[in-house]
């Protein structure tokens, strides 16, 4: 039998309204090794009261966390950072699922080279990857969204699960990764440039008009 050795986790820790802390682990793509699944474990099995939760945006947090053990549960785990990276929401994608028509995980770690190479921003910047119009990466209502078709993907910009819930400017329609990950990456300079501060994309679309919008990312 294989021993699994523990391996590091970066959390970020999350104060919450009864004083205890969630501790939320900045995965990527959701992916929990099997060495950083033994730390968690680890943790849960020295303090009983700890759960473990998924979150929608593809992360996991260690609930229940007291202030007086908090020092100790994350130096268990490995260390602590004020803020989780950018993440990006990946569905299976056609690698593993049936209905997939594009692969997700290689560009979903694209795109996020491209989110991070282009801030800070105005605000968070949350994207998601879809390799179906199902979006189960729920591509539609992020800031930015990838789409697969047949022929491609459908780049989204600026869609939006909270004020003025709606789906996002359709910057482009069946283009290939590459050409996706250009549209984006001038997408993102816009925002930058343009958006007020604690400004979202979709607030920023909405203020300024989807038309004015589009003919500047032409």
């Amino acid at each position: 039998m294989v021993s699994i050795r523990s391996e590091s986790v970066t959390v970020m820790p999350i104060e919450r309204k009864d004083g205890t802390y969630a501790l939320r682990l900045c995965l990527n793509q959701g992916l929990l090794t099997p060495g950083m699944t033994r730390s968690v474990m680890g943790v849960m099995e020295a303090h009983p009261g700890i759960t473990l939760r998924a979150t929608t945006g593809q992360r996991m947090n260690l609930e229940g966390v007291s202030k007086d053990m908090l020092d100790e549960v994350v130096s268990a785990l490995g260390s602590s950072i004020p803020k989780c990276p950018p993440g990006v929401s990946v569905c299976p994608g056609g690698e593993l699922c049936k209905y997939g028509q594009q692969n997700t995980r290689v560009i979903g770690d694209r795109l996020l080279e491209v989110i991070k190479a282009n801030g800070p921003y105005p605000f968070k910047v949350k994207s998601g990857v879809s390799g179906c119009g199902m979006a189960c990466g729920l591509s539609f209502v992020r800031d930015v969204g990838l789409v697969g078709i047949a022929k491609g993907w459908n780049v989204l910009f600026g869609g939006s699960a909270r004020h003025r819930a709606a789906p996002g400017l359709r910057l482009a329609k069946g283009v290939t990764d590459d050409e996706a990950l250009v549209i984006i990456e001038k997408a993102l300079i816009y925002y930058r440039d343009t958006a007020k501060k604690g400004e979202r994309i979709g607030m920023m679309v909405h203020r300024l008009g989807h038309e004015v919008v589009a003919d500047a990312l032409k």
